[in-house]
């Protein structure tokens, strides 16, 4: 009977919709969790213990994975490693809002891979919706990295205004996106490989965390280190906390992620999936506010509000665009002949 009730759901116009909305909210946590972790323990106790949780989570599917696939799928996972690490990096000294905010900059990523990787036409009438995406999101990540809400302008000096972290960032969004459209290539030709390639991507990610983390050289070396350890966490009385997010991240919000997302996108528009999905940073920037008493400036609100918009613009299809500006172009010209109708009539 539950099985039922779960298929009527996921069946239903909204049951996909709500889990893609609950997806990016659960995304969203991930940021100020991230920072409360590593302030507690290094950046790769934190990064190396959430995803061997969440590769222990989906490894019942690792070994379903086509062999073909393999090559590709460890490709990806290099990548998708290469964002989770260099967000942990810039969590430590950059607010979660923000690193969330610049991440929205994958929405760049995929279109300019599919141009290099896939040679698709980029042009203003094929992919019109992808020029104005990426304005928007250079505008965004301008505005956010050097506008300064005090002077009410440009900040003065621009080596204080962006930072390792912000640098990190940015390059957390060239990861996750190369590591998207890699898995994004083989699960649209293989719809039902889905699940084997995001568990063989999370072990990836883990396997290489766990390289990180033994390289750091905290181990064996930094007081209590063995509290930063699993399953030592979970029995480290004054580790409650961080182990309890460490649990949230691996668990919930990356491998139960993952899977509620696999299973709506199936029967979502990508277009619309995209929208939902771009609220992440939305939540990042709520859940700061409440678990770190994050307060935001202008340059945050108005920065990571054309980043959003990036986002949802890059999800609408060309004739959308296209046509809107036909319609704006018809209605200027009806315009001028009517002007010019009615001078002639003057005369």
């Amino acid at each position: 009977e539950e099985s039922s009730i779960l298929d009527k759901f996921m069946s239903s116009y909204l049951g996909p919709r709500i889990v893609l909305a609950a997806a990016a909210c659960f995304y969203g946590t991930n940021f100020p969790l991230g920072s409360i972790m590593n302030d507690a323990m290094p950046a790769s106790a934190s990064t190396c213990a959430r995803m061997v949780l969440a590769a222990l989570t989906l490894s019942p599917f690792m070994m379903k994975l086509k062999p073909s696939l393999v090559g590709t799928t460890l490709l990806a996972g290099s990548f998708t490693s290469l964002g989770y690490i260099t967000q942990s990096l810039a969590l430590v000294d950059t607010s979660p809002a923000t690193v969330s905010f610049l991440g929205a900059a994958t929405v760049m990523v995929c279109p300019l891979l599919e141009v290099i990787v896939d040679k698709k036409p980029m042009s203003w009438k094929d992919a019109p919706q992808t020029w104005i995406s990426a304005c928007l999101c250079l505008l965004g990540v301008g505005i956010l990295e050097f506008y300064d809400p005090v002077l009410g302008g440009l900040a003065t000096d621009f080596k204080t205004s962006v930072g390792i972290g912000d640098a990190l960032a940015l390059v957390q969004a060239f990861g996750f996106g190369t590591g998207l459209f890699l898995s994004g290539k083989m699960m649209r030709q293989n719809p039902d490989q889905s699940l084997p390639i995001t568990a063989v991507v999370v072990a990836t990610t883990a396997f290489l965390s766990m390289i990180w983390c033994f390289s750091d050289g905290w181990i064996g070396t930094m007081p209590g280190w063995e509290s930063f350890t699993l399953p030592n966490m979970f029995f480290d009385p004054s580790m409650r906390t961080v182990a309890g997010a460490v649990a949230w991240t691996g668990i919930i919000s990356t491998s139960a992620n993952f899977f509620m997302e696999n299973v709506a996108l199936g029967k979502v528009p990508s277009s619309e999936a995209s929208v939902l999905l771009a609220t992440e940073p939305l939540w990042a920037a709520a859940f700061g506010g409440v678990m770190l008493g994050e307060k935001f400036g202008l340059n945050d609100i108005y920065g990571g509000f054309l980043i959003i918009a990036a986002c949802l613009v890059s999800a609408l299809n060309p004739s959308d665009i296209l046509g809107l500006f036909s319609s704006q172009s018809k209605l200027t010209l009806d315009s001028e002949i009517k002007d010019e109708y009615e001078k002639n009539n003057k005369i």
